[in-house]
């Protein structure tokens, strides 16, 4: 029995002593959306899917995550589409205006959707028959396209839509690195180019994330519906200085392949409208209180933090 005792100990503690495997290429994406009341009724309706594939061949395949609520008149949605080197995300909400033309309320809520997606991969610096320690660059041209609606934000954050983007290239063995960080309340769409410097020998990351929002509340008065549409993609191409250095990263994506936007998220966004045409036109409905889920959060301003109510 001491033997035995003292055999699991020293396994135990070499397990613990060992370091975690590192992860080589990832992606992920996480989506919420709520759609909340409470007046005249209370409840709420919330869906929280979530992605995450870690060194996975499906990770070269565009997953997709869709989902939506409703409830006291309020809609939300959300999607994602991603692989490495690309990231696609929409999200829309709307919720009825509180009060009637004499100032009576009627309704209190408010709905939100949110959606961030990441990808990470490392690339091996090697080939174009070049020696270890040959001084290179690797250039990343990350383009971003998509749109916010307008207005995109209401003092109080009652409502809000925002979008924001990264990139980052980074040198494993030095740890130096280029990036940036994209925000549409700011920066115009187009293309953007970074280029670090490195060795043969070495192994770069590259890393990417898209997230957008979109919130209204019952006390909004300057719309009744808040879209983010970045599904036409947020795309990151590797260029090397020397041809045919190495662009495959762990994941067996090939990052030298300009992202070719895929058209669709337009249509998706036609749709989302349409439906909440179709709502308003019908009326309010007041629905049961939603057994997925008894939790709420406050809408996010327009940097994502909660807003109190």
């Amino acid at each position: 029995m001491r033997a035995a005792a003292s055999a699991f100990c020293a396994a135990l503690l070499l397990a613990v002593s060992l370091p975690a495997r590192a992860i080589d290429s990832q992606l992920s994406a996480n989506l919420l959306v709520n759609a909340s009341a409470f007046y005249p009724v209370y409840g709420v309706d919330s869906e929280a899917p979530n992605l995450d594939l870690r060194d996975d061949p499906r990770l070269r395949q565009l997953q997709t995550l869709d989902t939506s609520a409703a409830f006291g008149g309020g809609t939300a949605r959300a999607h994602f589409e991603g692989r490495m080197g690309l990231l696609r995300a929409f999200a829309e909400s709307s919720y009825p205006y509180c009060c009637d033309a004499t100032g009576h309320r009627v309704v209190q809520g408010y709905s939100n959707a949110t959606v961030q997606g990441r990808f990470y991969d490392s690339i091996a610096v090697t080939g174009a028959g070049l020696a270890v320690g040959t001084p290179v660059s690797y250039t990343v041209n990350f383009s971003i396209t998509g749109a916010l609606s307008n207005p995109s934000f209401e003092s109080g954050g009652f409502l809000t839509a925002y979008g924001v983007a990264e990139v980052r290239l980074r040198d494993m063995s030095s740890f130096a690195e280029v990036n940036k960080n994209w925000d549409a309340s700011r920066d115009a769409t187009g293309v953007f180019s970074l280029t670090l410097d490195t060795f043969v020998g070495r192994t770069i990351s590259l890393s990417g994330m898209l997230a957008v929002g979109a919130s209204v509340s019952d006390y909004a008065r300057l719309g009744r519906t808040a879209w983010a549409d970045f599904g036409h993609s947020a795309g990151y191409q590797l260029l090397p200085s020397v041809a045919g250095l190495n662009t495959t990263g762990a994941s067996g994506y090939d990052f030298s392949a300009a992202p070719v936007p895929e058209p669709g998220t337009w249509l998706l966004l036609a749709v989302g409208l349409g439906l909440l045409a179709w709502r308003r036109q019908s009326g309010p409905c007041l629905l049961r209180p939603s057994s997925k889920s008894g939790a709420s959060s406050a809408p996010p301003t327009a940097n994502g933090v909660m807003a109190p109510r």
